[in-house]
């Protein structure tokens, strides 16, 4: 499990304003900086408390909890892709930043800002474990042992949407691998179910840190009950895998600490090709935190 101290948090997006105005995004008060602005009540409240052992009022609890694990998220996004080249990270990051603070107020008109985020999100935690991967369109392009896999990303707001995003994302893929016919080149459906998981108003709740194993058993079990809706589509034949990917807010209660837990799944499409066994190799270590 990666730990990060709230002062790392903050002198990592110290160069945050920047950043965004090197690419042309005019800094405001978005979600971002409102979550950066709980990581540094927080590390506040910590210094007093280590001063005067008295415990500090942290304001809303889902606020609290919701707010550092997007501002850990967004910490992720900022390393992996300070430098890459504003055209490339723009368009997606500006979409990104808007948004309720607050995940429950949510709703599938404002969604646009968290189902980026899980683009941006997705693709930091790849390249932050060394996989080569690159933003725009598709979503992802990943590439590994020298095959290409066009990644299309969809966040359902509810289970009852995980159909409809999967056949979206099949649609997506078959156009992108029709017109890179002759490239080594397969294609991914990543499904977030984040939002279908936590909804802005659970916090997960690991005894210890192997316990927190537990988010793959739920999310292996979402998987499994929601198979049928791919099984049953005429897929492009080099689409070869579904991922279904959850992050939430949790708890590891023996070592008092406050984390993002993230936990991904791979099945294939289909028989298990030369392709699919890359996968199996390669994906699950970079997903490990």
């Amino acid at each position: 499990m990666i730990t990060v101290r709230y002062r790392e948090i903050l002198t990592t997006l110290a160069e945050l304003d920047p950043w965004l105005d090197k690419l042309g995004i005019q800094p405001k008060r978005d979600r971002i900086h409102q979550a950066l602005e709980i990581v540094q009540r927080a590390e506040e409240g910590y210094r007093k408390f280590r001063a005067t052992r008295e415990p500090t009022k942290i304001g809303n609890v889902g606020d609290f909890y919701f707010g550092l694990t997007e501002a850990l998220e967004f910490h992720d996004i900022f390393q992996a892709f300070q430098h890459e080249r504003p055209e490339r990270v723009r368009p997606k990051l500006e979409r990104a930043l808007s948004g309720p603070l607050r995940p429950e107020e949510e709703t599938t008109k404002n969604a646009d800002a968290r189902n980026v985020m899980f683009e941006l999100a997705l693709a930091a935690q790849l390249r932050l474990r060394g996989a080569d991967v690159i933003v725009g369109e598709p979503d992802l392009t990943l590439r590994l042992n020298g095959l290409l896999f066009f990644v299309e990303c969809k966040r359902p707001f509810r289970e009852e949407s995980i159909r409809p995003n999967v056949r979206n994302a099949a649609g997506q893929l078959r156009a992108k691998l029709d017109a890179n016919e002759g490239a080594a080149a397969m294609g991914i459906i990543a499904i977030s179910v984040s939002r279908i998981f936590n909804p802005g108003t659970k916090i997960f709740q690991a005894a210890t840190e192997s316990s927190k194993e537990r988010l793959g058993d739920q999310l292996q079990k979402m998987m499994f009950a929601n198979e049928r809706h791919w099984a049953r589509l005429d897929l492009h034949p080099r689409v070869v895998a579904v991922l279904f990917h959850v992050s939430t807010p949790g708890v590891v209660e023996d070592k008092d600490i406050i984390t993002m837990m993230t936990y991904s799944t791979v099945t294939p499409v289909g028989k298990e090709g030369p392709a699919f066994s890359v996968l199996k190799e390669k994906l699950p270590p970079l997903f490990d935190r």
